[in-house]
């Protein structure tokens, strides 16, 4: 079972031009987290390079979504599996550069057409709610955008079940069952 589960992790990553072995400390959802929003050089066992933006990692099985930006205005999504990631390369620590467009690229019409005024009463009343359901959630973010509940998991705006993120998937499923649950507001 042990040799399995190491197959699909990757071996070694590279951080500030040194090789460094991916041992179960390094491994964590941390480390992942961290390379969110840079651009990286992934390697995979094959030999093959992978250039790209972190658009997000998948804690569970490591699995890479990179985007290339093209001078052409287009987009292309990698998305490289974890069991073939050998090593990883940060080329470009500068997390704001594309991080908008990063944001933007999967969001739909529902996500995008809420005033500012709409966002911070969104943000409030599941506040309220969380709170009301005894969870220690809190007002975070540079600009007081995020709802944070124990570092566990962040929700992001427009506030809905699908804005959590999490790393652990017992917390993330629970908590969007709440937020499903929550009673709409009487307009």
């Amino acid at each position: 079972d042990s040799s399995i589960t190491n197959m699909a992790v990757p071996t070694n990553f590279v951080a500030d031009g040194q090789q460094q072995e991916f041992g179960a400390v390094n491994r964590s959802p941390g480390l992942w987290r961290s390379y969110v929003y840079k651009e990286v050089e992934v390697v995979t066992r094959d030999g093959r390079k992978h250039r790209g933006w972190v658009y997000t990692v998948d804690p569970v099985s490591e699995s890479v979504v990179l985007v290339q930006f093209e001078e052409d205005g287009k987009k292309t999504v990698d998305i490289v599996m974890g069991h073939a990631v050998k090593d990883i390369t940060v080329v470009n620590e500068n997390t704001d550069s594309h991080k908008e467009e990063l944001d933007h690229m999967f969001s739909t019409a529902e996500d995008t057409n809420f005033t500012k005024q709409d966002l911070e009463s969104r943000r409030d009343e599941l506040k309220q709610w969380l709170e009301k359901n005894r969870l220690p959630v809190q007002v975070s973010g540079r600009e007081g955008e995020l709802l944070t509940i124990s570092d566990a998991l962040v929700i992001e705006p427009p506030y809905s079940a699908e804005s959590c993120r999490s790393t652990n998937e017992i917390i993330l499923g629970r908590i969007q069952a709440l937020i499903r649950s929550k009673p709409t507001p009487v307009q």
